[in-house]
Parts: structure tokens; C-alpha cells; sequence
């Protein structure tokens, strides 16, 4: 089942809004909630279309695990990257 693009869009922002949750998370050092958005979104990355950030959630929440400061930024500037470059084929 295709899901819609409405909703595809959305969820692109949503992810779009946790980049910036991630950054805080590291400020803050506040490892458990950016393990929980990488948890989540490896799970929904492949079924609304987004299927090259699953791999970049699964080492967000190993990195979260290990408390990586550094891994965790660099990964979520891919993500960042990614999301964007998928968001403007919208």
C-alpha cells in the first residue's frame, strides 16, 4: 500500500523538527531521547518512502547508547542532508 503523499510530506517535517531535538539532546546530554528518535524512526523510515535514513537512525541509537557526542552530531547532519535532498523531490 502506497502511502500519500500528504502524508509522506508530514512526515518528512516531522523528522525535519527531530534534527533539531537531536542537536539538543547532545547539548543537553540527554542520550536516552535521541535513542528514542533513532529507535523510532528505523522503524518507520522504509514504509513513508525515506529508506536511506534507517541505516543513519540505527547508528543514532547505537551512538545514543555509547553517549556519542560527536557520532551523534555528524549523523544527524546526514540525516539532515538526506531529508532535505528527498523533501525538494516533493
Amino acid at each position: 500500500m502506497e502511502v500519500p503523499v500528504e502524508l509522506k510530506i508530514k512526515y518528512l517535517s516531522r523528522r525535519l523538527q527531530e534534527i533539531e531535538q537531536l542537536r539538543l539532546c547532545v547539548e543537553q546530554d540527554y542520550f536516552v531521547y535521541a535513542q528514542r528518535i533513532g529507535h523510532i524512526v528505523k522503524g518507520n523510515a522504509q514504509t513513508f518512502g525515506v529508506p536511506q535514513i534507517a541505516p543513519l537512525a540505527v547508528e543514532i541509537e547505537t551512538a545514543a547508547i555509547k553517549k556519542d557526542k560527536a557520532q551523534i552530531e555528524f549523523l544527524t547532519l546526514e540525516m539532515e542532508n538526506v531529508l532535505q535532498i528527498v523533501q525538494n523531490h516533493f
